[in-house]
Order: structure tokens, then sequence, then C-alpha cells
């Protein structure tokens, strides 16, 4: 699965085929069959683009290093979307910015869910994380653990899946309501910024999976992949996740138990993926 709102890349992908069917535009936004979208490999700016929502053809390098706050206090962008001034940088920037503007998620699914899955094994030995808090998360995805850790901090693996996928409104309200209480305002962070912040997460991650036993994530990781949410929070000036909510409802199902960790009755999350069939079609 793609996971949007993680900026990777910081270069544009190699183009792909353009679409040839004709289009018929209103207002910006051009009404293309979801499964137009489905070409040959990952999708790039411009088959987003051609969805509307997208402000640039190519994105300046120098928007890459400056901080999003500052790009977007620019005159030509105070009233322009974050996600679509930034759309051009990468696919799955490009992809949540035309689905904002569509306000439905589901081209994103359609294109993601064929194109980008990762491999999670069924019987992959259980990994068991604990945070700073003494809760507990089980996991079986050893290739992008980052996935399910920022799901489960950020709780949207225990909200109504449906309506996280099918709801843009419901999914709205949520991402509107965690930016209030986010301190993203101030931010002066960067593309490039959050994608070295990413590239050091998912080292120490990586680290933690090959452990026995139990790991513990410190505060400090807690802390750095909360950024992440930030950046969302910067690019939507308040709105926030839109794209993230629906990903990780779509990924995966959890379960909650009771469990001894030493001496203490603490709550572990399991999870279960979508990918496996082990989570109700949303």
């Amino acid at each position: 699965m793609a996971f949007a709102f993680f900026i990777t890349a910081l270069a544009a992908l190699p183009a792909l085929a353009e679409f040839a069917a004709p289009q018929e535009c209103e207002e910006g936004v051009c009404h293309i069959s979801h499964l137009q979208l489905q070409v040959s490999g990952i999708p790039n700016a411009t088959n987003w683009a051609a969805l509307g929502g997208v402000c640039l053809a190519e994105l300046p390098e120098e928007y890459q290093t400056q901080p999003v706050s500052d790009v977007l206090q620019k005159q030509e962008w105070k009233e322009k979307d974050g996600w679509c001034v930034f759309g051009a940088f990468d696919p799955w920037i490009s992809g949540c910015a035309a689905c904002r503007k569509l306000r439905d998620m589901h081209p994103y699914f359609e294109v993601y869910q064929k194109e980008t899955a990762n491999p999670i094994f069924k019987n992959a030995t259980p990994k068991t994380l604990r945070f700073p808090d003494g809760s507990l998360l089980t996991l079986r995805d050893y290739d992008t653990p980052f996935m399910d850790v920022y799901c489960y901090m950020k709780g949207y693996y225990d909200m109504d899946r449906k309506k996280l996928v099918n709801d843009f409104e419901y999914v709205e309200k949520i991402s509107e309501a965690q930016c209030a209480s986010a301190e993203w305002q101030n931010s002066d962070l960067s593309l490039r910024g959050l994608h070295d912040l990413y590239l050091q997460e998912t080292e120490i991650l990586a680290l933690l999976m090959a452990e026995k036993g139990i790991s513990d994530v410190n505060q400090s990781l807690v802390d750095s992949l909360e950024s992440h949410f930030v950046m969302k929070c910067l690019l939507g000036r308040g709105h926030g996740a839109i794209c993230d909510i629906p990903e990780c409802a779509w990924r995966g199902c959890v379960t909650h138990v009771s469990r001894l960790d030493g001496t203490t009755n603490v709550t572990e999350t399991i999870v279960k993926y979508t990918a496996l069939n082990e989570c109700p079609e949303v």
C-alpha cells in the first residue's frame, strides 16, 4: 500500500503512459473513470493531475527544502490547498491531492491496492512493540512496520473502518479535530526534512523488528513519527490526514486482548491484515 502521507521520494518517478480517453472537465475536475487510473506501474503526478487538484506540473526544487509553511505563505499560494501546491512532488501526494479535490478516496484505493501492496506473510512471526504508555502492539509486517505503528499511534485502527473508507465528510471531521489538537502552525518542517526523519525512523524500526521478544518504542521515536501527521496538517492547512485515515482502515483491523507484561496487566493490540483476508470487507 502506498501510504500517501509517507513522503519518501526526493525526485519524481519516471513518466508513464498518459491517458488516451477523452476527458470532460468542469471547474478543473476531469471526470475520468476510476479504472482509467489503473495504468501499468505506479501512476505519476501527471496521471493524477488529470483528475484535478494538482497545481503545478513540476515542483520547484527549492520547495523541497523550504519549510512548507513558508511556501504556502507565498502570495500565489495563500488561498490554495497545500496538497495541490506540492502535488507534483511525487505520486503519493498527487494522488491524495486529486482525491481531496474529488472528495472521494476510491480512485486512490483502486490504484494502490493493485499496484503497491507490500508483502505480508500470514505465517510471519508476530512481533510485539511496547510503547511509552505501556501498551503493546503486535504486528507481522516486517517490510513496512512504520505503517502499523503510525495507524496505531493515531488511533485509526480503532475507528469505524467502513465509514473511514466510504464517508469523506466523516474522515474530514476526524482529521480536522486531530489537527486542532496538534502543534503544527509554527512547524518549520520541509519535505526534505521529513524524508530524512523517515529514513532514520525506518532504520530504528528495522532494528526493533529484528530483536527477539518485546521491543521498546521510546518517546523520541514516537515524537518523530508524529512529525508525519504535522506535515499533513501543514499541507491541508489544518484539514490534515484525509488520505492517511481511510488507508489505515483499508490496510487492516485489530483485536484487543488483556495480558501480563511482567507483573503488569496491559492491553495488547493485535493487527490483522486485509491483504491476508483477515478483516471484514469495507
